[in-house]
């Protein structure tokens, strides 16, 4: 791990008229690309909210030097003014996703702001920010751009709502423009009856060995488009509509090895319980993958449960994801003590092995190490694959640490870095 950038670390801009770049607490969603010259431009968003002490949310814009990862200037894409609450995952969108200029998509993860659980496209390049309220307003997890094989916009959204009620979401668009100015429709994931048990209509219905099918049900009117901007009408419609209900979704990823497809997970809970077994939907956690049909993108071909924290595989609460060729990279998020640290996990999708790559180095609210097996209040919050840019096995991760009052906000929003982490090649 390669230390890159702490909260409370200051820039000085190298005009007197710019303003001092400080780095913010809570830091989470990433998006990088190359800026040539052999520079790196980094953009990450800060999950604050108007509780926390430090104003509103922020993007971060970082330069990067590609060989040292230093950092060689900053600034804010949003400066908190915007009146954005809890930013947390992000995609960096570019022409393979049919977008004219990189566009930076952050996602409200809360509906109590005054955006009230929106998702924001920045232009990184023009400094513009468009809110996209008909991809629905809820408490978003993740959205994700496929390079849909029907040549159509598809836009999947997580919803990291209340235990049981957060659902799969997709917006169609014939293209970037269309989604941009709301000329689409909104989906929400309805599952087929299964064969095999009660129809429950949660995604405890599938397992490992029993994989779902389905179809994304509209769930907006064109001539109502104000029903996605209201969370309690749109989560009616939605349930209305007998749509498959999740327990606290988290981030979802592109398949890199067939882009019609897609992994995301559930970061799990003790309850709702699945009325059927009288056991919680998923309690430790699930990795997804959904693979969607070629032709109909509205059609799910299968839905199946990759790992299951419940059934024996080594997983607790995960929460962010990452891809390359070989594999995926997993945040868990316990979000309490006793359980144990936090940890950065790697599933390599040919051998199907699962192993810790990284734990989360705890620290209470005097500086001290936890011992050994508790934790997981600190966690790591974003990862990206920057082979492209830093080499073969660089990631970029975020890390948070809620209880680190050691920064010049007084504690408000804790502490964080940024790392570069380097992984030797498997293959």
């Amino acid at each position: 791990m390669i230390p890159i950038l702490s909260v409370g670390d200051t820039l000085e801009p190298a005009r007197p008229e710019d303003v001092t770049y400080v780095a913010y607490p809570s830091p989470y969603g990433l998006g990088a690309r190359n800026a040539g010259g052999g520079l790196v431009e980094v953009y990450m968003t800060h999950a604050l909210g108007w509780q926390s002490g430090v104003g509103g949310a922020r993007v971060s814009r970082l330069l990067l030097n590609q060989r040292s990862a230093g950092v060689v200037n900053a600034d804010y894409l949003l400066d908190g003014d915007e009146h954005y609450t809890l930013l947390a995952s992000a995609t960096l969108a570019g022409s393979n996703e049919g977008f004219l200029s990189p566009t930076f998509v952050v996602n409200e993860a809360s509906t109590d702001g005054p955006r009230h659980g929106v998702v924001g496209a920045i232009d990184v390049r023009g400094n513009t920010v468009t809110d996209l309220p008909h991809l629905g307003r809820f408490r978003h997890g993740s959205t994700i751009f496929l390079p849909h094989s029907s040549g159509r916009v598809v836009a999947i959204a997580t919803e990291s709502g209340d235990p049981g009620d957060s659902q799969l979401w997709m917006y169609l668009a014939n293209s970037a423009s269309d989604l941009f100015s709301g000329r689409g429709r909104l989906y929400v994931l309805r599952a087929d009856r299964p064969t095999f048990g009660a129809n429950t209509g949660y995604a405890s219905m599938a397992s490992r060995s029993r994989p779902l099918s389905g179809q994304f049900i509209p769930c907006d009117n064109p001539d109502e488009v104000a029903i996605a901007r209201q969370p309690d009408a749109l989560e009616a419609r939605a349930q209305g509509l007998g749509c498959l209900n999740f327990v606290r979704l988290g981030d979802a990823e592109i398949d890199p090895r067939r882009p019609d497809s897609f992994y995301f997970v559930d970061r799990g809970a003790s309850f709702p319980a699945d009325p059927a077994t009288g056991q919680p939907v998923t309690n430790n956690g699930r990795l997804y993958r959904a693979e969607l049909d070629p032709v109909d993108p509205t059609r799910l071909a299968r839905l199946e449960v990759v790992l299951d924290g419940d059934s024996g595989d080594d997983l607790y609460r995960p929460n962010e994801l990452a891809a390359d060729d070989d594999g995926l990279m997993l945040q868990e998020d316990p979000g309490t003590r006793g359980i144990h640290p936090a940890r950065i996990l790697r599933y390599d999708t040919f051998t199907r092995r699962l192993e810790p790559i990284a734990v989360c180095a705890e620290r209470d609210v005097q500086g001290r190490l936890l011992p050994p097996g508790t934790g997981g209040l600190w966690a790591s919050s974003g990862i990206i694959n920057v082979s492209s840019m830093f080499g073969e096995g660089a990631w970029l991760v975020a890390v948070r640490a809620p209880t680190d009052w050691s920064t010049p906000f007084g504690g408000a929003g804790g502490g964080g870095q940024l790392l570069l982490l380097r992984l030797t090649p498997s293959r």
